[in-house]
């Protein structure tokens, strides 16, 4: 990890789902992932989990609502049943991320403790999609690390790459990841840098049709991993 003080780590994508049981089905079978662990905080707010761990360091996690109830369900009927939902990126100052995100006009609802670590979540109207900021100051801890069972050593996928989310401006929204995260640029100007993973924004959006790219293990005997085909969200292997 680069000793920059400001740094961000892309942890988790969130897709949301109507078809919880039947989408992580299809995902673990794709993909060869394990059980994996739900996270016990989102009970709480009438949703289902499955965190499944993709490499050591980086989650695909399905939410679903357990009824009608839950905020999700009404955003899930608007976009028709399925979509990229979140992303969560470790950030060793969620403070600066919040002062600078209201001095930009963008808003955080969310502002809370979990697992010990401040929580920011700043609107999917303002900067794209739902942004969570887990403020947890050493790269090299995540809140799952004490019950985390690891990726299963066989499966067919052994890291996120990135993620493509459709909004109207590209470079415009990637500048404002890197001024609100206070990151430096990169090669490409429609594009953040998260501690190896990207977030890519393209032309389209605001859009929950997000596409997620995937690594290929290489411990699979060659064999053609095929990607699964769920509408309102799209994976790509690498």
């Amino acid at each position: 990890m680069d000793e920059h003080s400001s740094w961000a780590i892309l942890r988790q994508v969130v897709i949301a789902t109507t078809n919880h049981r039947g989408d992580v089905d299809v995902i673990r079978s794709s993909f060869g992932f394990g059980t994996g662990f739900a996270d016990p905080e989102l009970k709480n707010f009438q949703m289902v989990d499955a965190t499944m761990p993709v490499s050591k360091e980086t989650y695909l996690e399905f939410i679903g609502p357990l009824d009608e109830t839950a905020a999700v369900s009404k955003w899930l009927t608007k976009i028709g049943g399925r979509g990229g939902y979140a992303l969560s990126v470790q950030h060793p100052d969620p403070e600066g991320v919040k002062r600078r995100a209201l001095a930009r006009g963008v808003r955080v609802p969310v502002d809370v403790e979990a697992f010990g670590h401040p929580v920011l979540q700043l609107h999917p109207q303002d900067v794209g999609l739902l942004l969570e900021i887990d403020g947890i100051t050493d790269p090299h801890t995540w809140f799952w690390d004490d019950f985390n069972p690891g990726p299963e050593s066989d499966a067919a996928i052994d890291e996120i790459l990135g993620v493509e989310v459709p909004v109207a401006n590209p470079s415009a929204m990637a500048q404002l990841w890197r001024d609100l995260l206070d990151l430096e640029a990169g090669d490409r100007d429609d594009e953040v840098q998260l501690g190896g993973p990207w977030v890519r924004f393209v032309h389209g959006g605001p859009s929950a049709d997000w596409n997620v790219v995937l690594r290929r293990a290489d411990n699979d005997g060659g064999a053609t991993v095929t990607a699964p085909t769920l509408p309102g969200v799209r994976f790509e292997i690498a």
